[in-house]
């Protein structure tokens, strides 16, 4: 039988994958709601419902931050060799794993920005000896890149959508006071 910080971040493994899907999901569905909110009935009803589903994709991404550290601080603490420091196997502190997992959250994110120009957080490094934990620090990274892909995405349809209505919206007011009034 595995030991219970196996299960553990298999368990990690699972919610991160499924909230991944429901957020891609989910995702699409309520950009379709928010298209037509900002569309027709612009609204704090709206902006509301749409603040509350960002907030909730935070969450979950601090959720899965926080699963996957202490996830890996147990690993560790049973163990398993995950970080290295110069190609060999170390034990790391809590704040190094913390930093570690901040670091795969920022390359995620930065979409291998950092990792281009081999900028890091942590001076640990994954023990690639271990090849579960590569592809488990690898799915904690890409929920991240493309959570926050989804989020940008999202974000800059919807503030353009905005920006198109207010001019429409200006036109419409500077064509109406152009106009000459018959009845003054």
């Amino acid at each position: 039988m595995p030991a219970l910080s196996v299960v553990f971040s298999l368990i990690v493994s699972a919610a991160m994958f499924s909230g991944l899907v429901y957020i891609l999901y989910q995702h699409d569905q309520n950009h379709e709601k928010y298209e037509t909110w900002v569309d027709f009935a612009f609204n704090a009803e709206g902006l509301r419902r749409a603040i509350n589903y960002y907030r909730f994709m935070a969450v979950w991404m601090l959720f899965t931050y926080v699963a996957f550290t202490l996830s890996a601080v147990w690993l560790q603490a049973d163990g398993y060799p995950l970080f290295a420091a110069q190609g060999q196997p170390v034990k790391a502190s809590p704040i190094a794993v913390a930093l570690f997992s901040l670091d795969l959250v920022l390359r995620g994110g930065f979409f291998d920005f950092m990792q281009h120009f081999d900028l890091s957080l942590s001076h640990i490094a994954m023990y690639r000896g271990n090849r579960r934990f590569v592809w488990y620090a690898f799915l904690f990274r890409m929920f991240f890149g493309l959570t926050m892909l989804k989020i940008l995405f999202s974000f800059l349809w919807i503030a353009i959508k905005i920006g198109i209505n207010w001019q429409a919206q200006r036109r419409a007011r500077d064509d109406q006071a152009a106009q000459p009034r018959l009845f003054d």
